[in-house]
């Protein structure tokens, strides 16, 4: 079996794609529980990604599968391939750093 996906049928519907991409992560021997943990987020976030547009943790999960966010969230972009309409913004900080007791801002 191959890994490729460039010529591989994804899923229109959305719960048919979300399966689709479960199951496509466990073919790689990942999960999103795996994807979460590192990206620093919670699992519930990641799988909360694949019905609702977080631009993020979108393209984490389809650079899991070696797709372009474009091609496994096509909803999200036009022609151009330019995002379309709101998405979520990243709510954490790239820093695993700086809590407020460390920094002397806790009460």
């Amino acid at each position: 079996m191959t890994n490729d996906l460039s010529t591989v049928h994804i899923p229109e519907k959305p719960a048919d794609r979300r399966a689709w991409t479960i199951y496509q992560l466990r073919l790689r021997g990942t999960s999103l529980r795996r994807l979460a943990v590192r990206e620093g987020v919670s699992p519930q976030a990641m799988s909360n990604a694949l019905m609702l547009p977080s631009s993020h943790l979108r393209e984490v999960i389809a650079t899991a599968l070696g797709l372009t966010p474009q091609r496994l969230f096509p909803e999200d972009f036009d022609a151009a391939g330019n995002r379309l309409g709101w998405t979520r913004d990243q709510q954490r900080t790239t820093r695993r750093t700086g809590r407020n007791v460390e920094e002397g801002r806790a009460a």
